[in-house]
């Protein structure tokens, strides 16, 4: 469907050996389109492509894989491996074996017979997700592996369709944020716990899940503290409040008047109560709900939980046969690089025997 609920037009295969002159150098049909150029998307389109199928990935730049972050716990990387490397690294491993890369939205999308309906603009507002330096990058790097920027309003279609959508942070704003998220801003105590051993650690956060990781991170380092970050204080029962202070982590009921910051390092949280108070601290943790981005998962009618993430199962379907979804905008959303890249690894697999031609099948599976 269109913007405003109407049915996208037909696109005729042919489309993808003869474009029209003058518009876009990409394919306009192909076996499957991916949204979201991320490790989950990224992982999809090796193993599809390895799988002979025409891929496209569609990707805004736009999500958390363009941040500074470092991931540590990740299979083969001794040293970790920077997080918008991995997706250099990824997107050129993709290219090798054909897939093919748009720089735009998915603004509409819906299914039409045996196959998927896709609008995407290049022309779109940004969060500014990433810092300059990696979106600069990547962008290079799209220009050498041949990435097309969509126009006003691409049309192509596609046998099945992979969700790799990812999520939108709401950070805190202040002026440095961009350079300081990933190396003194974090969200994840899974990826960036161990890294806290030690150092002067607050919890920004105001429900139970601030106070989960506010007492997780007392694994690693007894210098936690918690601050509300809103006018409203916290929003837990006052026994978890004293659960807090029994184990020495101190609770501060105020929002957060400025983040001082210098060079990517946040040196202290200003708090917006009658003194000022400073508090010093080498790492915060917002402790923040994530939203799915799952604009095209509704259009295409994909079932999503009380959350807003995209149900999946053991093997990444939805419900609707032909559509996968991988990454943390589906319902495990754990937040690892790790479980994203097995995500659209299985979401590939799937897609792939979904795209099998009946006689492939094992008898009864044709339809799947």
């Amino acid at each position: 469907m269109n913007e405003t609920g109407g049915r996208v037009a037909p696109a005729e295969p042919e489309i993808a050996s003869a474009p029209d002159p003058g518009r876009a150098d990409f394919p306009r049909f192909v076996d499957c389109a991916i949204v979201g150029g991320g490790p989950a998307g990224l992982s999809a389109a090796i193993n599809l492509s390895r799988m002979k199928r025409t891929v496209l990935v569609i990707d805004d730049r736009d999500g958390r894989s363009l941040w500074s972050q470092t991931n540590r716990n990740y299979l083969g990387f001794p040293d970790g491996i920077p997080a918008a490397e991995l997706r250099l690294a990824g997107r050129r491993q993709a290219a090798n074996y054909g897939t093919r890369f748009l720089l735009g939205r998915v603004t509409a999308a819906d299914k039409d017979g045996d196959r998927f309906r896709i609008l995407v603009e290049g022309d779109v507002e940004h969060t500014g997700a990433g810092t300059e330096v990696n979106v600069a990058r990547d962008e290079a790097l799209g220009r050498s592996l041949g990435e097309v920027r969509a126009g006003q309003s691409e049309e192509l279609a596609a046998r099945s369709i992979i969700l790799a959508t990812g999520v939108r942070d709401p950070f805190p704003k202040f002026e440095g944020r961009d350079e300081c998220v990933g190396r003194s801003l974090f969200w994840c105590i899974l990826c960036d716990g161990y890294e806290t051993s030690g150092h002067r650690v607050i919890v920004v956060g105001h429900d139970e899940n601030a106070v989960e990781m506010a007492l997780g991170l007392l694994d690693f380092t007894p210098h936690v503290s918690l601050v509300a970050g809103r006018a409203g204080g916290f929003s837990v029962p006052e026994s978890r409040i004293a659960d807090l202070a029994d184990n020495a982590i101190p609770a501060y009921r105020f929002s957060v008047a400025s983040y001082p910051n210098r060079n990517g390092q946040i040196e202290a949280v200003v708090l917006r109560d009658p003194k000022d108070t400073r508090l010093p601290v080498e790492m915060i943790f917002a402790a923040h709900a994530p939203r799915a981005r799952n604009e095209v998962a509704r259009q295409l009618g994909v079932s999503l939980n009380e959350l807003g993430q995209i149900v999946v199962d053991s093997e990444q379907h939805t419900n609707v046969p032909g559509v996968y979804a991988a990454g943390d905008a589906t319902s495990p959303h754990d937040h690892q690089v790790s479980a994203a890249v097995h995500e659209g690894n299985q979401a590939a697999c799937a897609a792939n025997y979904y795209l099998y031609r009946p006689v492939q099948k094992a008898p009864g599976q044709e339809e799947c």
